[in-house]
């Protein structure tokens, strides 16, 4: 196999380079050598030395040569950094810079910024109107609420530095390695043109773009925001509590487009359409579906270098012939590694090429000893059938595991032992979800209604993934730490995997997708979704829930026939999408009203990102319109969505059809107070609280008595003064404020004050759920923490 030590020989000149910082001469000059040593040693081979057919004749002088040429080719892909035009020449300066360039790869979003890659042209280091050419590609912050996409002509205006250094993760040689040298962390933007990019990228990232609207119009969240992460690569609208459970069970390569993903779901591919079709024609349609979804997902670098290693795995699957497998996974890495060398650095790569390995390697041999073991027992019949689900279900995803599972120690420097529980349980259903959600997607795209009526078919599969994670992610299986790993344990793992692969067949490859009867699948859809729609059913009782969307305020109401109610909805647009998609009906999404009692950014910026998704019919407005920038942003976004608005006004009273009633108390600058009232069941939302409100009801006494109290301002003392809150005296207390509080909240003297009172808070519980009949009250809580 000798692409492949050639292979390895120029990765190795590549990390040598990297280590020791010589120059672009010296390695010529060791290139100049290497090369005069390999035509010397031809010359005496040639004179006296084995037979000359021997292919190693020609290998050792090309391992020679690949050495200093990877080398020197590393030398080439950096950047001239003595180039008085090049961007790091401009860092440090204490003037705001305004520099013109491209944007150069799609927007990545977050609830308050947005990252953009930008390709500089031009810089005016002090902001004087002097500009001068500059090059280099900078990371820059700009605020989310810009509307930018791939290929426009920005100016960006703020102080140049150096990425960030973080104590566990070095973000400046991460970005580095993508050639990116320079940071601005608070940009502001202007638009200076559109269409400045690639015209073909500009119509995959234009279609990127219009797909991540249509996939949360389709489903619900959680579901929705786990579909972008798998079918476009967006992962910014996973909530935190999603994340937490993919990084505890080690399944976070299902959330991104990672080598790993590709390239296993490549052969499950592979193995899904060969059921289908016939084994050629089944091949040929796996690389063309992994080929329309590396387009689907932008066609993104590292998705389409991905992808090539995922159709390596179909063609050794092919061929059946592991040498002409590993040839070929070895010289598409060396085309690769050749074309762009810090490729060696990047943990996509690396974990593509790592699965490719371990599906080539141990493909074929373990299901047949699988199916050898089993034969032993049971007629070969039923061990044929047996073998198949087994080898798709859980010995394919192990082969793989087995080669990267050294990539992600010494990258992440910690294990999950449940990893070996939740990647063989969510792998299977990972297909279904790329073609059928990929084929709802499309169509959704096409005409919208066809997306409606296809998207149900994979809502069950991607459900199940989150429930099953989530699951998995509570069992006594914690991350195992191992800290830091180096290089030689990683090499010597291989070298040790590979003298047993090649010096006796220990392990064989695995299989692909198992097919369920058509019957069962369909028993199972309508199940699931029978199952779901009834557990979001109105069940005859009001349901309070306050979300945990951290320091704000977000209350869902459901009453008890059925009607849905939002106040406000905190600052994360993640978070809010994410409880709410948890607690409507899939495909029944709308709400009956919001309302806005608190004009706060704190309390509404979500709102402007998670109405397109939950449209209400209408929407009250308590408070201050133009209070601030995200007030007037939400106010825009209801306009272009059509979304009737009006103002409340004090002492009006909103009454439901099953008795419910919500009675705005007062209304000011700042908010509204809220009385929520069903049966002898009374909670009270002082989102406006003013020192005039206290007064006028005589410090609450006139309110009569309350269930349920609303801690005003995430816990302020101040707006929570002792006097007020004994005359409300109430059964129990209720404080929404995020964890580790960036202003401290809620004060210490406040807690201490209300220690004669139960008190659930969101920092410690998560998610509070009330429910009552209106006499009687039960209590769930995401967390028993300080119970």
């Amino acid at each position: 196999m000798p692409v492949i030590w050639i292979c390895i020989a120029f990765a190795a000149g590549i990390l040598s380079a990297d280590q020791l910082g010589w120059g672009v001469g010296a390695w010529v000059e060791i290139l100049a050598a290497a090369c005069l040593g390999a035509a010397g040693y031809l010359y005496l081979y040639r004179k006296g030395g084995p037979d000359p057919r021997s292919w190693l004749r020609w290998l050792i002088p090309v391992l020679l040569i690949s050495f200093p040429l990877g080398a020197f080719r590393y030398q080439l892909s950096l950047p001239d950094f003595e180039d008085p035009q090049f961007i790091t020449q401009f860092i440090g300066e204490s003037y705001s810079a305004e520099l013109t360039g491209v944007v150069v790869g799609f927007p990545d979003e977050r609830d308050q910024y947005q990252n953009l890659r930008v390709r500089v042209s031009s810089l005016d280091p002090r902001g004087e109107g002097v500009d001068q050419p500059a090059r280099g590609l900078i990371l820059a912050r700009v605020p989310a609420e810009e509307s930018v996409s791939y290929g426009d002509e920005i100016l960006l205006t703020g102080y140049l530095g150096l990425p960030p250094e973080e104590e566990d993760f070095n973000y400046r040689e991460y970005l580095a390695r993508q050639g990116i040298y320079a940071y601005m962390s608070k940009a502001e933007m202007e638009l200076l043109g559109e269409h400045q990019g690639n015209a073909f990228l500009q119509v995959i990232y234009n279609l990127r773009a219009e797909a991540l609207i249509r996939i949360y119009t389709l489903w619900p969240d959680p579901e929705a925001s786990l579909l972008a992460g798998i079918l476009l690569g967006v992962e910014s609208g996973i909530s935190d509590q999603v994340q937490s459970a993919f990084r505890e069970t080690g399944t976070t390569h299902i959330i991104a487009i990672s080598g790993f993903n590709i390239t296993i779901v490549a052969g499950l591919f592979a193995r899904f359409f060969s059921r289908l079709l016939n084994r050629r024609q089944g091949a040929l349609a796996a690389v063309l579906g992994i080929g329309l979804y590396t387009l689907l997902v932008g066609g993104d670098p590292a998705v389409v270098r991905a992808a090539v290693m995922g159709g390596l795995s179909i063609f050794a699957h092919q061929i059946g012939r592991r040498q002409h497998g590993l040839n070929a996974a070895a010289l598409a890495s060396l085309i690769m590694i050749l074309c762009k060398p810090p490729l060696l650095w990047d943990i996509s790569f690396q974990l593509s090429l790592a699965a490719t390995l371990g599906l080539i390697l141990y493909a074929d041999p373990l299901a047949g000893w699988f199916l050898g073991f089993s034969s032993r027992f049971l007629p070969l019949a039923v061990a044929e059938r047996i073998t198949r689900p087994v080898s798709e279900y859980l010995l394919f995803t192990l082969a793989a595991q087995l080669t990267t599972l050294p990539v992600m120690v010494y990258h992440f420097k910690s294990f999950s032992l449940s990893a070996l529980l939740a990647n063989p349980a969510i792998l299977p259903v990972q297909p279904p979800i790329m073609i059928l959600g990929g084929l709802a997607l499309m169509l959704g795209v096409i005409w919208l209604p066809l997306g409606r009526a296809a998207a149900p078919l994979v809502y069950p599969c991607v459900l199940y993934t989150i429930r099953a994670v989530e699951w998995i992610s509570r069992f006594p299986l914690r991350m195992a730490r191992v800290g830091e790993i180096g290089l030689v344990w990683i090499a010597g793992f291989y070298l040790l995997l590979a003298l047993l692969t090649f010096g006796k067949a220990l392990l064989i490859p695995l299989a692909g997708y198992l097919k369920p009867a058509s019957a069962a699948a369909g028993l199972a859809l309508a199940g699931l979704l029978v199952w779901r729609g009834f557990f979001s059913a109105p069940d005859g009782r009001l349901h309070l829930i306050l979300l945990d969307v951290g320091t704000g305020s977000a209350v869902y109401l459901e009453s008890p026939s059925g009607q849905k109610l939002l106040i406000n909805g905190g600052p994360s647009t993640r978070l809010l999408s994410d409880q709410l998609g948890r607690r409507l009906p899939p495909f029944q999404r709308e709400l009956d009203l919001v309302l806005v009692a608190s004009p706060r950014p704190e309390d509404l910026d979500a709102l402007a990102g998670v109405l397109p998704r939950f449209q209400p019919e209408s929407v009250i407005w308590l408070g201050d319109p133009s209070l601030c920038w995200e007030a007037e942003n939400l106010r825009s976004t209801l306009q272009d969505l059509e979304i009737p608005l009006r103002y409340g006004e004090k002492g009006e009273t909103l009454v439901f059809s099953d008795g419910l009633q919500v009675k705005i108390l007062s209304v000011n600058q700042r908010g509204g107070i809220l009385l929520v009232q069903y049966g002898s069941f009374r909670a009270l939302f002082p989102f406006g609280l003013s020192e005039e409100d206290r007064q006028e009801t005589r410090q609450g006494r006139d309110l009569g008595e309350i269930s349920v109290y609303y801690l005003a301002d995430n816990g302020s003392q101040s707006s929570n003064p002792s006097e007020w809150v004994d005359n409300l005296h109430p059964e129990l207390l209720l404080l929404s404020v995020g964890v580790s509080d960036s202003r401290g909240l809620p004060d210490r003297g406040l807690i201490a004050s209300l220690g004669g009172y139960s008190l659930l808070r969101t920092d410690q519980h998560g998610t509070i759920h009330l429910i009552t009949d209106g006499e009687r009250l039960w209590i769930r809580v995401d967390s028993l923490d300080g119970l």
